[in-house]
Formats: C-alpha cells, structure tokens, sequence
C-alpha cells in the first residue's frame, strides 16, 4: 500500500474521533495539551473498526473500535498501527513495517539530553510523541538506537532495550578469496 493510501485511511480514522474518544484518553493521561501538540506535527490518531488478523497485522471491518495511529519516518506514513484504550500494550500493524514511533528523535538533535524511551503508544501520545517507542522488538532498525548519546526509560523498557542491544550483532559468514594476478 502507497503512503497516499495509508493518508487515506489514517484521515477517515481521524474524521471519525468523535469528543468520547478524546475523553477516554484524557481519562487514560494523554492531556489535550499533548494531543494538539502531536496533532500539530501529524494526525495524533483515529478509531476505526478493524479485526486482528495472523502474525500481529489487522484488517478494517466491522469489528471492534480500535485507536490507529500512524508510523511516520521522515515525514512519511510508512504503517499504521492500532489498540484498543482497554490494552494499551497490545498494538497490531496494518502491514508489519513500522518499527517504531517517534523515529525522528534518532536525527542529530540540537540538544544533547536524553530521548525518551515509551513502552507503549499511549504513553508515546500522554508525551506528545516527544520520544521514540518500539513496536518491534526484532527489527534490525533497533540497533539504530545505539547512536543515541543517551536514553531515559522506564525500568522495565530500559532494561528490555539493554538487553536486545548487549546481544552481539549477527555476522554472516565470510569467504576469502586469495588474490588473483592478472598478466599485464
């Protein structure tokens, strides 16, 4: 799916939010601060009726409300995601490529404090997406958060992402070829 496809569908789920859905995550922490803030730099969310499907993807239909929020890398949507506010640590994608909110934060900054670190995608929204939150926990990108000068995390997440980055990185197999001598 195009990313103009993936807008699409991102801006039907946020035409959709009606003043119960933004009640509910004021009651769940996000501040209506933190929601413009975020909608200021892309559409903050949307709900959407969709159905979980096999290896953690879903499907729109009619199925039980979900929150769809968008997974943006360099300005792009490349994925949506949805969750529903009862677990807010349960997220399916619709495709399976976004690895992560917030990717931006792992741009040079002008600042050098640490980035935060959210376990979920409601905490990564009550934050005003001002941090990174992993979706995939096996994705190669992850490494890329080793470039960080420094990371602020829960104890829980912090340790997680500690672990998956103390693990040596995959080599493949290497083969070498002795020098070849060409006549002049």
């Amino acid at each position: 799916m195009k990313s103009a496809d993936l807008d699409a569908e991102m801006l039907a789920a946020s035409q959709a939010v009606r003043q119960a859905h933004i009640d509910r995550l004021i009651g769940l922490g996000v501040s209506g601060v933190a929601l413009a803030t975020l909608g200021s730099r892309q559409l903050a969310f949307g709900v959407a009726q969709v159905e979980p499907c096999k290896l953690g993807l879903y499907q729109p239909c009619a199925g039980a409300e979900h929150v769809i929020m968008p997974v943006m890398e360099a300005g792009e949507t490349v994925d949506l995601i949805a969750w529903r506010t009862t677990q807010p640590n349960r997220w399916v994608w619709r495709f399976g490529i976004g690895w992560a909110l917030g990717t931006d934060f792992l741009l040079p900054r002008w600042d050098d404090g640490p980035v935060p670190l959210f376990a979920t995608p409601l905490e990564w929204m009550a934050a005003a997406g001002e941090g990174i939150c992993v979706l995939d926990w096996s994705a190669p990108e992850l490494r890329e958060l080793a470039s960080l000068e420094a990371i602020e995390a829960d104890e829980t997440t912090g340790r997680r992402l500690l672990a998956t980055l103390s693990k040596p990185a995959r080599l493949p197999r290497f083969i070498m070829r002795k020098a070849v001598r060409r006549a002049a």
